[in-house]
Formats: C-alpha cells, sequence, structure tokens
C-alpha cells in the first residue's frame, strides 16, 4: 500500500493532472477534471425540471412539472438525467473524446460524470447498466464505445455490473447529426435488439449514453427493453442539448 502511494505520488509530481479545456495544472481533489475557472463555464443542469425527461425550466417559479413534449408523448424511459450542458468547453472535451479518440479525454470525463450527484435517482434501485451500443461497423472504427467508458465509471462508483450484452446496435443508421426530431426518430426506429430475455425481464436498468440532444436514441433503446420485459428503464447521459 505504502509502495502505491508513493508511486502515485510520483506519477503525479512528472505527469500532474491537466485541466481538460485550458491544460492548466490542477492542484485540487484526485477527480478534479477541470480547473476552477473552466468549472464555472460550465452549466450544471440542476433545478426545476420535468421529472420524466428531465429538461429544466430555468425562467418558471413553479416546481417541478412534466414539459409538453412528456405530456404529448410520453416516452419509453421513466426518466432521463444529465451532468451539465452540451456546450463549451464540455462539447469540446466530447468532441475530443469522440471524434479525436482521445481515450485519456474520456477517462477524465468518465470521472466527472461518476463524481456527479443525481441526488432524485436511487442506484440502488436498479439491476444493472446498459451502454448505448454502437453498430459493429462504427465501432471498428472509432475503436471504442464511448457509452461502455462512461456506463464502466458509473458501475464501479456504484457497485452496478455493466452488462453491454443487454442490447445491440442491429442497423446501421446515418449519423444523428444535422437531423431535426422527426428525422431522427425515423433515422433510429429498429435500430436495436436486445440480448436474451431472461436477462432483461422484470429488472430495473440504467442506460448511459454521452450526449442526449432529442431523445430518439434513448427512447429507442428504452421501448426495446420494455418491450422485451424491462421492469424500468432510466436514462443518464454526460451532456444534454438545452
Amino acid at each position: 500500500m505504502i509502495l502505491n502511494d508513493f508511486c502515485d505520488e510520483l506519477s503525479d509530481a512528472l505527469f500532474p493532472p491537466l485541466c481538460l479545456a485550458c491544460s492548466d495544472v490542477l492542484s485540487g481533489a484526485a477527480d478534479q477534471v477541470f480547473c476552477p475557472d473552466c468549472q464555472r463555464q460550465i452549466t450544471f443542469i440542476t433545478g426545476n425540471r420535468c421529472p420524466v425527461c428531465g429538461i429544466i425550466f430555468p425562467d418558471s417559479p413553479s416546481e417541478d412539472h412534466l414539459c409538453g413534449n412528456c405530456l404529448e408523448h410520453k416516452p419509453w424511459f421513466s426518466c432521463a438525467r444529465a451532468a451539465v450542458s452540451y456546450e463549451g468547453v464540455v462539447l469540446d472535451a466530447i468532441r475530443r473524446f469522440k471524434y479525436g479518440r482521445d481515450i485519456t479525454t474520456g477517462s477524465a470525463l468518465a470521472t466527472f460524470l461518476s463524481g456527479f450527484e443525481f441526488d432524485d435517482l436511487d442506484f440502488n434501485m436498479f439491476d444493472a447498466i446498459v451502454p448505448v451500443p454502437l453498430h459493429i461497423k462504427r465501432l471498428r472504427e472509432r475503436g471504442f464505445n464511448q457509452s461502455l467508458i462512461l456506463a464502466r465509471a458509473l458501475g464501479k462508483k456504484h457497485n452496478l455490473n455493466v452488462d453491454f450484452s443487454l442490447l445491440k446496435r442491429c442497423k446501421l443508421t446515418l449519423t444523428q447529426t444535422g437531423l431535426d426530431k422527426t428525422e431522427r426518430q425515423k433515422n433510429i426506429s429498429g435500430a436495436f435488439v436486445a440480448g436474451p430475455r431472461e436477462k432483461i425481464r422484470g429488472r430495473n436498468l440504467i442506460l448511459v449514453d454521452d450526449v442526449y440532444t432529442t431523445g430518439a436514441t434513448i427512447n429507442e433503446c428504452a421501448r426495446t427493453l420494455i418491450k422485451t420485459g424491462a421492469a424500468k428503464v432510466a436514462v443518464l447521459t454526460l451532456a444534454r442539448v438545452l
């Protein structure tokens, strides 16, 4: 144990942790990812919100209430929560992670997500975490599934099994970037297939993805799992488009 502590201290001295945004040396807690100045630029998703999809109502004097979208079209997931807004330093870091294939940034973002307190989600009520899968062709191109990296950090933090066998992507879809909500729903329809029914039936599951944009992808994932017998599907994402 003493040797491990010494090695950690030596590693920090030779290769100090750097802020993901500005590359300044971090001198705070071990799980710190952004320096104080850059963290102040991040919009954390807290306050009054829709209890289902999690969209916030920053200018509303009323307490939590269902949004118009969830009233009109109830999602398949029970609730969706995100840590931060998908903009600024967070957007840049996620893009480096996904499209720049920067695993170091990805690991730091996973630490950042696992350290966020989702105050109205009881992890003890869930049986497993399911990362939103990539199609095998996309996985080979990228080399990793960003959702799996995030899911593993959450699983370790909350002592939950991460089971990527429960959901597979069976259809290679167009990228969702640039598509509106209707186009996204049409594009993603039928893109997933569930794993063994006996591993899903009656279980409460947490879906994990990197970004919630319109909710089309996670809703299709949740629909697939619920139709296969899951009792409840909640959704956690690192960031959300507000």
